[in-house]
């Protein structure tokens, strides 16, 4: 009977009828509102840390990159370096929780996810306003208020390294879109996507601007090692969602067994039997079924390992 009389009320109270007054009532009476301390920036950044910083994510897929490379760290241009750690890490990062929707944004004021869209193709009913829409937490808006700020932030920055960050940018933005729809549509999981936006793409990034003296066969080398951790890193995913995924460990297995070719290519033994020993506590979990959730700062050493001794035999 209480939902059948709140359906027949020809109207909701406003505020003066629950006892508050509203901001137009508060300024009439010489009520002071409270400050809106984010109306000093054009663009609000938030920057936080999600998780501990010891795993394989888009910045220390940087770090490997440059310790693959080689060289001299003096002779870097540091300035460049952290540019690219600026976009690679939380910009683009930035771009690819929009794949998440809601679920991966942080909140904001209740106005902001009401504002329409004045555009005829994105009007409440459109086809692009339900596909936005789709699991009825209105973002639309959250599209234009946080998707696009992030991708002009992201292209300024990506403009002021090289041409190809901006492209490559350019397709951080088509994965996550990509990412959207397979959630959408599959109800699939997209830790592929996932592995390239935090491997694969911060590491190509780093080659080009910095791997410029590479001949072609060092260049293919880099690209199997960047293919492997790849797969590695997509394997880590699925078996930190499901233990002992099926498909996560031949992922896992492909990915070292091809680690371990390359090193014995490059005649690296060293190298080899240190990774085989950090690859060790994965298979024991693996074997006993247990979490691999402890086992990220490993996975973390191993990429960057193999990444020097790279460094090292080129």
């Amino acid at each position: 009977m209480a939902q059948q009389s709140a359906s027949l009320s020809p109207r909701r109270p406003i505020d003066s009828e629950r006892g508050q007054r509203t901001p137009l009532e508060q300024t009439q009476q010489g009520h002071q509102l409270p400050p809106t301390f984010s109306s000093s920036a054009t663009i609000n950044t938030q920057f936080w840390l999600e998780h501990l910083p010891w795993r394989p994510t888009a910045a220390w897929a940087t770090v490997a990159a440059l310790l693959a490379i080689g060289g001299n760290p003096a002779t870097y241009d540091w300035q460049v370096v952290l540019l690219v750690l600026l976009l690679a890490d939380p910009l683009w990062g930035s771009i690819w929780r929009l794949a998440a929707g809601r679920d991966e944004i942080l909140p904001l004021q209740h106005s902001g996810t009401r504002q329409r869209i004045w555009l005829p193709y994105l009007l409440p009913g459109s086809p692009a306003a339900r596909l936005f829409d789709w699991n009825h937490t209105q973002a639309l808006p959250l599209l234009f208020r946080v998707g696009l700020p992030s991708l002009l932030l992201s292209g300024a920055v990506a403009l002021v390294l090289t041409p190809v960050a901006l492209w490559m940018t350019g397709c951080v933005f088509l994965i996550s879109i990509l990412g959207w729809i397979i959630r959408r549509t599959l109800q699939s999981s997209t830790t592929f996507l996932h592995s390239l936006v935090t491997v694969t793409m911060p590491w190509l990034l780093t080659l080009s601007l910095f791997g410029a003296e590479l001949s072609d066969s060092q260049w293919a080398i880099h690209l199997v090692l960047i293919a492997l951790w790849t797969l590695h890193n997509w394997g880590e995913g699925r078996n930190l969602r499901i233990i002992a995924d099926p498909l996560g460990l031949l992922l896992l297995a492909v990915a070292e067994i091809g680690m371990i070719c390359l090193l014995i290519f490059l005649r690296a033994p060293f190298w080899l039997a240190l990774l085989v020993i950090l690859w060790l506590p994965t298979w024991l979990s693996v074997y006993y079924r247990r979490s691999v959730q402890h086992l990220n700062f490993i996975w973390l050493l191993a990429m960057l390992l193999s990444a020097w001794a790279l460094g090292q035999y080129l």
